[in-house]
């Protein structure tokens, strides 16, 4: 049986944004909105909660590092497939470009941006495994952690790989894109130079 008294391992607050994103995601599929911001942004959280929620069930027993890691690749996937949905629905898709040029530096320094933030988010959660964690606080700042636990969920890989996934899947598709658009424009012009002589 479920143990449903509080802290939840995952939060009120994931849980109400998740809810959100689900309502964002089935009004973007119902109404053919298809690819907007806000359809993108639903995608991200409710692969964000399904990873979390996968994370409390399955407890994997692998390092948390590399089960982040995990979490965000496979997310960065889910995400894509879910895009490629909501592209399949949309009612009008925007005119391709005919003429494709190689991106200039702005996208490898980009690219350069997106890694190193994935970096440093991911360096963040290996170095301090136990940061946030309850534990070790006393008196006021033990309620006030207990208070955040409450709202956010116990700080344990759930909500770790919440906020992972969060904040590493943009970057990671975002270096992924990066990528791809180099592969799919070698050979090709750059783009400052001129079209027309």
């Amino acid at each position: 049986m479920l143990d449903l008294s509080f802290p939840w391992p995952i939060g009120l607050i994931p849980i109400a944004m998740t809810i959100w994103a689900s309502y964002g995601l089935c009004r973007a599929v119902v109404t053919r909105d298809g690819v907007t911001w806000a359809s993108v942004v639903s995608v991200l959280g409710l692969v964000a909660f399904m990873a979390a929620l996968t994370a409390q069930v399955v407890k994997p027993v692998i390092n948390q590092a590399l089960s982040l890691m995990i979490a965000q690749f496979l997310g960065t996937v889910a995400c894509f497939l879910l895009v490629k949905l909501l592209w399949s629905v949309q009612k009008t898709k925007p005119e391709p470009d005919p003429s494709f040029r190689r991106p200039d530096v702005k996208v490898v320094r980009g690219m350069g941006i997106c890694l190193s933030f994935l970096i440093v988010i991911d360096g963040l959660f290996f170095l301090f495994p136990d940061a946030g964690k309850c534990e070790h606080f006393k008196g006021y700042m033990a309620d006030k952690c207990a208070g955040q636990e409450l709202f956010i969920g116990i700080h344990d890989l759930p909500v770790e790989t919440y906020f992972g996934v969060v904040l590493g899947v943009p970057a990671l598709a975002g270096l992924i894109l990066g990528i791809w658009a180099l592969f799919r424009t070698a050979g090709l012009p750059n783009a400052d130079e001129l079209a027309d002589p």
